[in-house]
Order: structure tokens, then C-alpha cells, then sequence
């Protein structure tokens, strides 16, 4: 189901309470100065984003973690907000309580939107995918290429106006067995290269059948879930478990 969010757990507030950084140096949690300016951030980027369209939108900072609530038209827009959110240096964690407004959508006028979208990437006109509507629910169907052509699916689905979820039912095609090894070397080159990514720090990749587990540090979480897409777009990864926690520091 597409509705990701990441929480993180809330510190006690102390004045004596630090963390530490990966280079050993004690860095004080957030205070309210550094939430505020966190907040003036998210108002700023959020006002310039012309694609989204947040009724009612509210702002709540502490320690790092945002709670967002309000109405959009989408759960595209939901998520999209999100990952502008999960972009902007300070954000340690994400508590998305924004809601999709009612729509008077019918189910066939929903299903069509979905459809034309799908159609017009040739990937999906090569596997096309099954879209089932049930009120503002989307089901989809049908079998992918890549782990990265399941989730782009299931987000695309998610941008057509009134929907509020998406059970995402497609499978991955598998070729022959890759190796396990020959998936983690894969998914490492691409995550440790500084031309296409190279951002996530004390970087651990475990591979289960085809399924990547990922471990390590990032500044954002933007980059926590690019490293995501960028390990689903690798030939032979179904799935990715993301475990990379989002702290500052270098």
C-alpha cells in the first residue's frame, strides 16, 4: 500500500542530552531556535511548489520532526509534499497527517485517468497493468519488469484526483536466479558511486532471495528514499527493506 511515513521516536527534551556525530563530535539536539528555522524552510519551499495544492495546511516542529497536516486533492500530493519535506536539510523525521478531500469522482471516470497515464509510458504499454476501482480505493494488477516499475505504478495511480490508497498487487518478472552476491555488488555500486549517488554513509547492503535490505546513514531523507529507487531500478531486486536512519553530521 502506498503510505509511507517515517517517525522517528521523540527524545527527552534535556539540556544535557547530546548525540554524537560518525566523526565523534557531540552535537545538541534541536532547540526551538532550529525548529523555527526548520519551519520557515518548509513554509518557504512549500509556497514555491505550484503542483501542489495544501488547503489549510499545518506546521508543527520539534526536535527535528515534522507534523504535517491539511487537505490536498490526492495521494500523490500527499506523498509529493512529503518528499519536499524529507528534502530540506534539519528534517529528521515526518509525522504526514495530511488528507485527500472528498471527491464525487466516479469509479470509471478514476479507473480512465489511471489508464491513459499508465499508456502513455512505454513500459506499461509493454506490460499493461490491471487497474481495479472500489469507491477511491485503486487495486492494481499484472506483472513488471522492475521493482522500479511496480513502485513509478503505483505512484502514478496515486496522483489521479480523489484517490486516498493504493494496493499495489504487481509482480516483478524474474529471469533466471541472480545470485544474491551479484545483486549486492549491483545495488553497491550504484549507492556508492559519487556520479549517481554516494550520499549515504556506513552503507550496508543484505540481500534475501531478491529482496534488499538497506542499512546506513543519510542526511535527508530524500536521500534515504532515492537510495530506495535507485535500488529497485537495479535488474533482478523485487523489494528493498530501507533501513537508513536520517541524522546529521558528516
Amino acid at each position: 500500500m502506498l503510505n509511507r511515513q517515517l517517525t522517528i521516536p521523540r527524545l527527552a527534551i534535556a539540556a544535557f542530552l547530546f548525540v554524537v556525530s560518525s566523526t565523534g563530535v557531540a552535537r545538541a539536539l534541536p532547540n526551538e531556535e532550529d525548529d523555527a528555522r526548520v519551519k520557515q524552510r518548509i513554509e518557504t519551499r512549500l509556497m514555491g511548489q505550484v503542483t501542489l495544492h495544501i488547503e489549510s495546511l499545518g506546521l508543527d516542529v520539534k526536535e527535528g520532526t515534522v507534523h504535517i497536516t491539511g487537505l490536498v486533492r490526492s495521494l500523490g500530493e500527499r506523498l509529493r509534499t512529503e518528499r519536499v519535506v524529507g528534502g530540506i536539510v534539519g528534517v529528521r523525521g515526518i509525522l504526514n497527517e495530511l488528507a485527500v478531500k472528498p471527491t464525487d469522482r466516479s469509479e470509471i471516470a478514476i479507473s480512465q485517468e489511471i489508464q491513459r497515464s499508465l499508456e502513455s509510458r512505454t513500459r506499461f504499454r509493454k506490460n499493461p497493468v490491471q487497474v481495479t476501482v472500489s469507491g477511491t480505493e485503486v487495486t492494481l494488477s499484472g506483472t513488471v519488469d522492475r521493482g522500479l516499475d511496480r513502485i513509478d505504478a503505483e505512484e502514478i495511480s496515486a496522483e489521479a484526483s480523489g484517490v486516498t490508497r493504493v494496493q499495489n498487487n504487481l509482480q516483478v518478472r524474474t529471469e533466471g536466479h541472480v545470485p544474491a552476491e551479484t545483486i549486492r555488488s549491483r545495488v553497491t555500486s550504484v549507492l556508492t558511486n559519487p556520479l549517481t549517488f554516494g550520499v549515504i554513509r556506513r552503507l550496508e547492503v543484505d540481500v534475501e532471495d531478491s529482496t534488499v535490505t538497506l542499512k546506513g546513514v543519510a542526511t535527508r531523507d530524500a536521500d534515504r528514499l532515492q537510495a530506495e529507487r535507485l535500488a529497485l531500478g537495479v535488474p533482478g531486486v523485487s523489494g528493498v527493506i530501507n533501513l537508513i536512519q536520517v541524522a546529521e553530521g558528516s
